[in-house]
């Protein structure tokens, strides 16, 4: 089968990468959700009405829970039901300030089945953790089980992870990988703080090659993950594009 691709976006993308990313015909386009709030719904939804516009691609407007209650979901939903979008990526979020409580949705599961109960029709994915521990695989069961239908996995640097998650976890459920590419030595660095990972041997090869910006040596790379676990198994492949068609499209055409 061959690999299926999808893109995540943020809501300041310009046209001239939405329509490049668009030509490259991905499954979907995910929208992040940046503020937790309104102002990036209606971001999001003047974005998605342009891609129903001029394509055929699905869209899917990342949700939090963290900082909503039931009727801050509902509104949100249904702006987005008025605008044909009938997917969301369902997430509990971070805090955004010590004033979130979480009270309502203090996981992800409980958004997803409160999403499911109001909304059957709505397409509701959720997030999955490369190299879960138990109680992360708890909660991604619950998730499931709560009406979840897609999986879209956290990114790694290291193609390994992935592969180790595709032979050890018994879950039926599509799962979308989620690859970071490779863009510069400055921008690894902070995503490898940020996710308190140790760089693969072939990274710090890497690393060590350039001073900063990796140009064609990060395509290659992400290219090589990415083949890595298509010969694992792989189906679905989510690529988070950084808004940048150009080094997408680059990624794609070398796989």
């Amino acid at each position: 089968m061959p690999l299926q691709y999808s893109f995540e976006i943020t809501p300041n993308i310009d046209q001239v990468n939405l329509d490049g990313l668009l030509k490259l015909h991905p499954e979907f386009i995910s929208i992040t959700d940046r503020n937790h709030d309104m102002d990036n719904l209606l971001q999001s939804i003047q974005i998605a009405d342009y891609i129903h516009a001029n394509s055929s691609v699905d869209v899917v407007i990342h949700l939090t829970g963290i900082d909503k209650d039931e009727k801050g979901v509902q509104e949100m939903v249904d702006l987005m039901q008025q605008h044909n979008i009938h997917s969301v990526l369902a997430l509990r979020g971070d805090k955004l300030s010590q004033n979130d409580t979480a009270e309502t949705f203090p996981h992800a599961d409980r958004l997803i089945e409160f999403i499911k109960q109001q909304y059957p029709h709505v397409n509701i994915s959720g997030t999955c953790y490369l190299n879960s521990s138990d109680e992360e695989m708890k909660w991604l069961r619950q998730k499931i089980e709560k009406g979840c239908t897609n999986l879209i996995s956290q990114f790694s640097f290291d193609a390994n992870d992935y592969v180790d998650y595709l032979n050890q976890n018994q879950i039926d459920t599509p799962i979308w990988f989620g690859i970071m590419p490779l863009i510069s030595r400055s921008q690894a660095e902070k995503m490898l703080s940020l996710t308190h990972s140790t760089a693969p041997d072939e990274l710090n090869a890497l690393m060590n090659q350039y001073k900063d910006e990796f140009g064609e040596g990060g395509v290659r790379y992400t290219a090589r993950m990415i083949n890595k676990i298509k010969q694992a198994g792989a189906n679905h492949i989510h690529l988070y594009s950084l808004n940048n068609a150009e080094n997408t499209e680059k990624i794609i055409n070398i796989i």
